[in-house]
């Protein structure tokens, strides 16, 4: 699962107490390398091609200048590119210079995309192809103590010292595992199963509800009839067995359950949380939703009581199907449910 940026994650502390934010800005800020190289580039670029103008094409470097959005000296605006992009043309100038900054653009756009490993594999490929460039050899970029180190340096040291931070504060990540005993239940739908854990230790009540109607059938046969995608699938109300489209997500159980926030349940990813309907203040008798990517602006609002353990490629189908409004054309349906 996609790990969430840890300043959307955190409650901002008054200014006299430092927060885990501030510790890892003060201690990980150099991972900002991926702005400093883009920042780097708009400044080195003119210089180097003007060099270069005798022996290469301006045309090539201003096809670069396209690629990557960037604009012209100090001063010039640096939006980075596509690092696909990038890469390709990369691979098109091979062993040229133009190759290699574009090669370099790439890796600022993948850190910019949080994809450490592929900015990582992006500088292996710059070192083997042109080993003796100034990308390689020339210490531009700080580390954490302020000594200047060379670019594989830092997306190596960066990569590290953010897995250690994020392996040392889990909580900003993802939800907490579930006891061994957690239970857990397979939601067999028509596009394939999703296994999900629930913590009967942290919301018991929401745990028993939910159980108590998936050994009673209570599921079969309704629909995920709401799906907003990039958020969340929504399923859980008997009106979308056989009644009206109009009247979906406005059926369920007329008794609520009390809610049952724990602070260290987010919704991350894949949360199963209880909806609650706009103006309650109780969590619905039946109708669920799970997280497609991380919502943190959902924490405390609704009571998260579950997470995904299997089935990513099912949420994905469910989420990619058509959809008018937030109303899926053809829903995913729950066939049965099994308590494991």
């Amino acid at each position: 699962m996609a790990k969430h940026k840890a300043p959307t994650q955190i409650t901002i502390a008054s200014i006299q107490e430092p927060t885990v934010f501030h510790e890892f800005v003060n201690r990980y800020w150099k991972l900002g390398v991926g702005l400093a190289l883009l920042a780097t580039a708009a400044i080195l670029y003119p210089t180097y091609s003007n060099r270069r103008a005798e022996m290469t094409s301006h045309e090539v470097w201003d096809q670069l200048r396209a690629q990557a959005n960037l604009g012209s000296g100090v001063f010039g605006q640096v939006q980075g590119g596509v690092p696909s992009t990038l890469a390709t043309f990369a691979e098109e100038h091979r062993g040229t210079g133009v190759g290699a900054w574009a090669k370099a653009l790439e890796i600022g756009g993948q850190i910019q995309s949080e994809k450490l490993d592929e900015a990582e594999k992006a500088t292996s490929e710059l070192e083997a192809i042109w080993p003796d460039h100034l990308l390689i050899q020339a210490k531009l970029l700080p580390n954490k103590d302020g000594e200047p180190q060379t670019l594989p340096q830092a997306i190596r040291s960066g990569k590290a010292a953010l897995q250690g931070w994020e392996k040392e504060h889990p909580f900003l990540f993802s939800n907490p595992e579930l006891p061994a005993d957690a239970p857990r239940v397979r939601l067999n739908t028509n596009k394939g199963a999703i296994v999900v854990g629930l913590y009967a230790d942290r919301a018991p009540k929401h745990t028993e509800n939910f159980v108590a109607l998936c050994k009673q059938g209570f599921y079969n046969g309704t629909k995920f009839h709401r799906v907003v995608r990039g958020s969340l699938i929504q399923g859980g109300d008997p009106n979308s067995v056989s009644g009206e489209a109009d009247t979906w997500g406005q059926g369920g159980p007329e008794t609520t359950i009390e809610t049952e926030n724990d602070p260290q349940l987010r919704h991350f990813k894949g949360a199963l949380s209880a909806w609650r309907a706009p103006g309650e203040t109780r969590s619905h008798g039946s109708q669920f939703f799970i997280t497609t990517a991380d919502q943190n602006q959902m924490d405390n609002q609704s009571v998260v009581f579950g997470r995904v353990l299997e089935g990513d490629a099912v949420l994905e189908a469910i989420e990619s199907g058509a959809v008018v409004g937030d109303r899926p054309q053809d829903p995913a349906i729950i066939e049965s449910t099994e308590v494991l």
